[in-house]
């Protein structure tokens, strides 16, 4: 998770490019990178500071004296570049492992699997950074069906999430309102509002480390941020999750939220069959925990499982 010292170039901004965008200011800087895309998703990917802090901002303008570091290792080829790995398949639905950079847009999804002919429709969504199980859905009857079992809580997800500090607790339910405060082209809000909707989540401690905790969460609604604004809630932020937490210290740098949808369970509304689509967890996840001292047993997949189900 540190990023090396031979891969991270700095500048300082000069009296004449005061004014420049961040991102201008790195192309005029480092003019190889291997695009102008793969430097908007460097900053993108929390990649680049500006004064020690992590701007994600493109736009952000600088100032003289400015101090702009950006490690040159995020500048590898988009994750939308990759094959998606398909975690369980039948005629009627596909759960794919979707990966940290990809969104939940139908249009995205169906350019990865071009053999399904534009077919493919979301059941649910995940947020860009967070990794993971994706149910989509092969026809309209199917994504109705889906639908209606996510409404009737019988779709259970269990998530792994990576915060911030020790938890006190070894597990709790949080039931709170959540509230959208602010939406922009760019950046969606939410907060604990008596003014919005329902959300409960679930969760237990797998694990403690440096200043960290490791969590086995389930969220019985599907609100819009609703894990990342939840564990806030509690004080105990998402890892990497400078929108609704803060950095983590100058020597750990996170690339995303640590978030990571592990599994799915359902009853198949056609088959009638049990489904369990388990996504591996991703290996930034489990550089972090060793970074933070977690032991990785403790994602052992038979342990889990037995957690989430009781």
């Amino acid at each position: 998770m540190k990023p090396s010292s031979q891969k991270m170039l700095k500048w300082v901004v000069s009296s004449s490019e005061e004014g420049m965008t961040l991102h201008a200011f790195l192309r005029k800087k480092y003019p190889q990178a291997p695009s102008v895309k793969a430097l908007k998703r460097a900053i993108d990917g929390k990649c680049c500071r500006v004064n020690g802090k992590v701007e994600t901002f493109a736009s952000h303008s600088l100032k003289a004296g400015n101090q702009v570091e950006l490690d040159c290792a995020a500048l590898d080829p988009s994750p939308a570049s990759f094959t998606p790995s398909i975690l369980y398949e039948d005629d009627a639905l596909l759960i794919c492992d979707k990966l940290s950079g990809w969104i939940s847009e139908n249009h995205f999804l169906n350019k990865k699997f071009p053999k399904f002919k534009n077919h493919l429709q979301l059941v649910h969504r995940l947020d860009k950074e967070t990794t993971g199980a994706l149910i989509l859905a092969k026809n309209d009857a199917i994504k109705e069906q889906m639908f209606l079992l996510f409404r009737e809580r019988k779709i259970h997800k269990a998530y792994l999430a990576l915060v911030s500090g020790v938890v006190k607790q070894n597990g709790g339910i949080i039931d709170t309102n959540l509230k959208r405060r602010q939406q922009t082209q760019s950046q969606i809000m939410v907060e604990v509002s008596k003014e919005g909707q329902r959300a409960i989540t679930h969760w237990k401690c797998l694990a403690k480390g440096k200043n960290a905790s490791l969590l086995l969460c389930e969220p019985l609604t599907g609100r819009t941020h609703q894990l990342r604004v939840h564990l806030k809630s509690i004080g105990h932020p998402l890892l990497g999750d400078l929108q609704y937490g803060k950095p983590f210290n100058k020597e750990l740098h996170f690339k995303r939220h640590l978030l990571h949808a592990y599994a799915v369970f359902f009853t198949h509304p056609i088959s009638h069959k049990e489904i369990r689509a388990v996504a591996p967890i991703p290996e930034d996840f489990k550089s972090a925990l060793k970074e933070l001292d977690i032991d990785l047993k403790c994602l052992e997949m038979a342990h889990l499982i037995e957690l989430f189900r009781n």
